[in-house]
């Protein structure tokens, strides 16, 4: 994909090619196809000095993507932890998807910074996944233990109707069931589709038991759409 040559000169590296294009008056907010920005660029490959030269000559910080990736959010799920101060430092504003993208990369101290810094630990990315489902999902156990301690609603569902308790089970990860279990949340058999209508039960049919111990050795087929929003 071409890329503008600023983008091109940050993703790279290049610290002596990004200072010259400035110096020849490009333009700092530029975006490619995808919304992505020289500095979104840097924050990504972790390129310091790069990133911190673009934000001193005046690059947006709070630009978004076409799907709403910042440069913070790149720097959190990279578990940078100095340009994440650096770019909070700087004005960042903390969105929704930042806190999301460190739970994810098991960057604890990332996310323990942002969750300091008011980071809502309860904001979801466009499937409605929290970071505590996307921990649950990938095991990350220390994430899941400080965001339930922070306050996480653990009954919340994503667009499938699952909660965290019920992605942790589906992806066998049954120390962190077990982990939502003594938080209170309820270990739920998914609801199945009807094979002639195709219809899912409703919310008030789901099956729901008191043993954790029935349900987390149980395989079924997941289909993975937990996804990121990334470019």
């Amino acid at each position: 994909m071409n890329q503008p040559e600023l983008i091109a000169a940050a993703k790279k590296g290049d610290v002596e090619l990004v200072k010259k294009l400035i110096r020849d008056g490009a333009n700092l907010n530029e975006t490619n196809k995808n919304g992505v920005t020289a500095l979104i660029a840097a924050a990504e490959k972790d390129y310091e000095e790069i990133a911190e030269f673009l934000v001193k000559q005046g690059a947006d910080l709070n630009i978004e993507t076409k799907m709403g990736g910042t440069a913070l959010n790149r720097a959190a799920g990279t578990g940078n932890i100095k340009l994440i101060k650096y770019f909070l430092d700087q004005g960042a504003v903390i969105g929704d998807l930042a806190l999301i993208a460190a739970a994810r990369q098991d960057e604890l101290k990332a996310v323990e910074l942002l969750v300091e810094a008011g980071a809502d630990v309860d904001a979801r990315q466009r499937w409605g996944h929290t970071a505590l489902m996307l921990a649950a999902k990938e095991g990350h156990t220390e994430i899941v233990k400080y965001l339930i301690d922070k306050g996480a609603k653990i009954a919340l569902r994503d667009r499938n109707n699952d909660t965290a308790m019920m992605i942790a089970m589906e992806n066998d990860q049954n120390e962190i069931a077990n982990i939502l279990k003594r938080a209170g949340a309820k270990a739920e058999v998914k609801p199945q589709k009807d094979p002639l209508t195709g219809e899912i039960e409703h919310d008030d049919d789901i099956e729901v038991t008191e043993d954790i111990d029935e349900l987390v050795s149980e395989e079924e087929e997941v289909i993975d759409d937990i996804t990121l929003d990334e470019e």
